[in-house]
């Protein structure tokens, strides 16, 4: 993505305030008073390509300024998942990779895995890659083209 880290931080410092996410809601529930943030939980809300909305819990669980983060996610989804922002092009650019281990906490979900496993997959990817336009989109940042690698367990 074209813009810097310190652009892209700053959305992470003030996710529950991004709104251009399209199907995608955030809510802080917890501040704990940490100036990092760390132990603070959110809400999010989304509406899979499926048509039906979930709703887990992110709690962050480290911040290192401006390199990386961590999310504990609990709900029909749990886990957790580190993203990283590596500066290009002489700090012109930011590579975002985020990393997901999340397991389905949800027995409907677990039950149907095995068959609609590539739909889940399928609908995670569509959803993420409406996230990265918005941040695209917000920043006034050209965006490369996304790629995924999502795993989903049992």
């Amino acid at each position: 993505m074209e813009t810097t880290r310190e652009q892209l931080w700053e959305l992470v410092d003030h996710f529950e305030d991004i709104d251009f996410w399209q199907g995608v809601s955030f809510a802080k529930v917890k501040q704990t008073g940490d100036t990092n943030g760390v132990g603070d939980e959110y809400e999010c809300t989304f509406r899979t390509k499926m048509l039906f909305k979930l709703k887990i819990l992110l709690k962050v669980a480290d911040k290192s300024k401006p390199n990386q983060f961590k999310l504990m996610v609990e709900g029909p989804l749990a886990g957790e998942g580190t993203c990283y922002l590596e500066e290009l092009d002489h700090g012109q650019a930011t590579l975002i990779r985020c990393v997901w281990e999340v397991r389905l906490d949800h027995s409907m979900l677990r039950m149907s895995n095995p068959v609609m496993r590539p739909v889940y997959v399928w609908s995670h990817n569509k959803v993420m890659d409406e996230g990265v336009a918005g941040v695209g989109r917000h920043l006034q940042a050209r965006v490369s083209e996304a790629s995924h690698i999502t795993k989903i367990y049992r």
